[in-house]
């Protein structure tokens, strides 16, 4: 059975996540006392700013849950009652549901942001590294990736950008295209004028002028960004220089003018000047807007796009969810299929063990020395194995599909009196990742049911 256990930004707070979350360096170490715990045969952690999850595949939904639990409370010394105020957990499908669904950004704080596919990865290497991986989380934790690679890329869903910051340094990106070699001035050293700040050095914009009335400030936002900054006074005499201008100061009136505009544009000879507003109330004239050559953009303007673009996003992702169905029905039917699989291989060594010994018995009586009517012989023992199989295995597979595949397994067993406990149940016999059936190449003994051929 999968089980998960977490918390987010929406179950619990920053003080909360902080406490339970893990650093990198020790993932490893507490993965390997995960597995160690009675139930628990793989494990998989992830551990990030905004959530903690941990998955494991074992005997039982309430001894899986419960390892998880006491290893959270002992790892991170919290209470138990604690732990449950602020925590989730699923189990089955709707684990599966919900690994699927963070791995595409779904259940992110930013709708479909697509870091979090990256960190799903480096947790699934860390944990394959440990060795706490097997076949079902290995399978389970490819397929999520794959799966948001797949939303990623027919829905669409991380284009459309979802915040002020984003957006203003998208709308910078529209009109000069890339942004490397482009320089910024801030006027004001506000939370929201940081936050645009650091995306555009994200992106390349590393001459960044910070102007605040307060000059300290400037110089704690520049240091932040790896800007420089200039007294209040002198900033107005870098718009001739600058190709971006954001202004947040929060001042009562405007602090840019047409006219400072204006004369700045005539010294820049045609190149154009990129100005977002973030303050309220407004620090730049709106009457820049009809200079040639400046594009003015407020926190209406801003947000005007924010919300088309939250939109786009919202319709993206009700297509993310109908995929993400189709791939939790999937890796439900391969994981339903594991059940059947040891009860298929122990029907196939008991069929092919009992025409190898009927084969025997009638050389015997027919005194079938000769060599190619002992082959036929065996060949007609195989032949009639196979078609007599053909159906029951058949029908053994489609109760993944029907969802009776345990009632029928148990059935099979009755009937011919076997025990398929000494088989691996994720061994050769289990269903292949790419949902290969009758056709696919035999291996083992199953090659000689299927027809004689032993390629394995």
């Amino acid at each position: 059975m999968i089980v998960l256990l977490g918390l987010n930004h929406r179950s619990a707070p920053v003080e909360i996540r902080e406490r339970l979350a893990f650093d990198s360096g020790g993932v490893a170490e507490a993965l390997g006392r995960l597995t160690g715990r009675s139930g628990v045969r793989e494990a998989y952690l992830l551990s990030t700013c905004n959530r903690v999850e941990v998955l494991v595949h074992g005997d039982s939904a309430e001894s899986g849950l419960s390892a998880l639990r006491e290893f959270l409370c002992e790892e991170r010394g919290v209470e138990p009652a604690e732990l449950e105020k602020f925590t989730y957990h699923h189990d089955g499908i709707e684990a599966v549901r919900h690994l699927f669904r963070v791995t595409c950004g779904l259940d992110s704080m930013i709708l479909g942001e697509p870091q979090i596919a990256g960190q799903v990865k480096q947790a699934y290497l860390a944990a394959r590294e440990a060795g706490t991986i097997g076949s079902v989380l290995d399978r389970l934790l490819q397929q999520a990736l794959s799966g948001a690679k797949r939303v990623r890329t027919e829905t669409g869903i991380s284009r459309h950008t979802v915040s002020v910051a984003t957006t203003a340094v998208e709308l910078a990106r529209q009109i000069f295209g890339e942004l490397e070699s482009r320089k910024a001035l801030l006027l004001g050293a506000g939370e929201m004028s940081g936050l645009v700040a650091t995306h555009l050095s994200a992106q390349g914009v590393h001459d960044v002028v910070v102007a605040s009335r307060t000059y300290n400030r400037a110089e704690n936002l520049a240091e932040q960004i790896g800007g420089r900054a200039v007294h209040w006074d002198a900033a107005l005499s870098n718009l001739r220089d600058v190709d971006i201008v954001i202004s947040g100061t929060g001042a009562p009136g405007t602090v840019l003018s047409k006219r400072d505009v204006s004369q700045a544009l005539r010294r820049r000879r045609g190149r154009p000047l990129f100005l977002i507003d973030i303050a309220v109330p407004r620090d730049i004239d709106p009457a820049v807007n009809r200079l040639e050559y400046a594009y003015l953009y407020d926190i209406d303007d801003l947000n005007g796009v924010v919300d088309k673009n939250l939109d786009k996003r919202n319709q993206a992702a009700e297509e993310a969810r109908v995929l993400l169905e189709r791939e939790c029905a999937g890796f439900e039917r391969w994981l339903g299929g594991l059940s059947v699989a040891p009860t298929i291989t122990s029907l196939r060594n008991a069929f092919l063990e009992l025409g190898q010994q009927e084969a025997e018995r009638f050389k015997r009586k027919l005194g079938a020395s000769d060599e190619q009517d002992a082959a036929l012989l065996e060949q007609l023992a195989r032949s009639l194995v196979q078609k007599l199989l053909h159906r029951p295995i058949r029908h053994l597979k489609g109760s993944v599909d029907r969802g009776d595949a345990t009632i029928s397994a148990a059935l099979y067993r009755e009937i011919f009196g076997i025990d398929p406990e000494s088989e691996p149940a994720d061994g050769p016999d289990a269903p292949s990742g790419d949902g290969a059936g009758d056709d696919a190449k035999p291996m083992g003994p199953q090659g000689i049911v299927r027809g004689g051929r032993n390629d394995g």
